[in-house]
């Protein structure tokens, strides 16, 4: 469905902007028809459509190796997510950027919304929520972060996310 990024904007708005902007863009959500969503993927995929606004749904059947860039408007729900949706670029061993924009405001929209599911799993979905906050506002090694959440171990900070690149 069509949702409200944390920014107020659709997927379609911010599709229209970038191609405003020169950006060959396209949105891609379950509120498009079929016909549309599968003529935004197929252009996508065909390179002539170099950007696509979507929901988290778009990327899993997709197989196109040459994704330089993930970039996330809002902050994702959980760090699980997240990794799944970053590692849909660079397939194709390339060198590839994943780009999180975030705000408090992300944390206080997805809370919201988290807190009227009224999912019997509110505490677990939270504490996810929380999870995926420390990473975006981590002033350690983001690599390090990811690994360690599943349980894998970085001797050595990667030398490639922007806190390494940055140091705070």
């Amino acid at each position: 469905q069509r949702i409200r990024l944390a920014s107020g904007i659709t997927q379609e708005q911010l599709a229209a902007k970038l191609t405003a902007d020169g950006i060959k863009s396209a949105p891609y959500h379950a509120g498009l028809t079929a016909d549309e969503r599968s003529r935004n993927q197929e252009a996508f995929l065909r390179d002539e459509v170099h950007v696509i606004c979507a929901t988290i749904a778009f990327g899993m059947g997709i197989n196109k190796p040459n994704v330089r860039y993930v970039i996330h408007y809002d902050l994702p729900k959980n760090i699980e997510g997240y990794y799944q949706e970053i590692g849909r670029s660079g397939r194709d061993g390339t060198k590839a950027d994943a780009l999180l924009f975030y705000s408090f405001r992300d944390v206080m929209v997805m809370r919201e919304i988290l807190q009227n599911n009224n999912s019997d799993k509110i505490d677990v979905q939270l504490s996810k929520l929380e999870r995926m906050q420390q990473y975006a506002e981590s002033l350690i090694c983001r690599r390090k972060i990811l690994l360690g959440y599943f349980s894998e171990t970085l001797e050595k900070d990667c030398g490639n996310c922007d806190v390494c690149k940055n140091p705070p």
